[in-house]
């Protein structure tokens, strides 16, 4: 682990004039969802998913999910899969549409 630490420096001094400098810090690190609140999507989609693995007009067994644009995206700025709005299906036969 690094030793390299970030400071403000008004943080530095504290009210007895000490400097916090020897003290370990720790940074609070937020997401966008809480770990319980991601373990249920994961489930929720993977539900979903599941149950809708056939077209329900032509019984094709080939369906593609239709998702919103709003993935989590990474470091390099590309989408994470799985982590986007899951709003429907598309049968690849018969191109019928259906929403969760």
């Amino acid at each position: 682990m690094s030793g390299l630490r970030v400071l403000w420096p008004e943080d530095a001094v504290m009210d007895d004039g000490a400097t916090d400098l020897d003290q370990p810090a720790i940074l609070p690190f937020r997401t966008e969802r809480s770990q319980r609140d991601w373990r249920f999507d994961v489930v929720a989609r993977a539900q979903a998913l599941y149950e809708n693995r056939t077209c329900p007009s032509c019984d094709y067994a080939v369906v593609e999910p239709i998702e919103l644009g709003d993935a989590v995206r990474n470091r390099n700025g590309l989408p994470i899969p799985g982590t986007a709005t899951l709003v429907g299906f598309r049968c690849r036969g018969c191109r019928c549409e259906w929403s969760v």
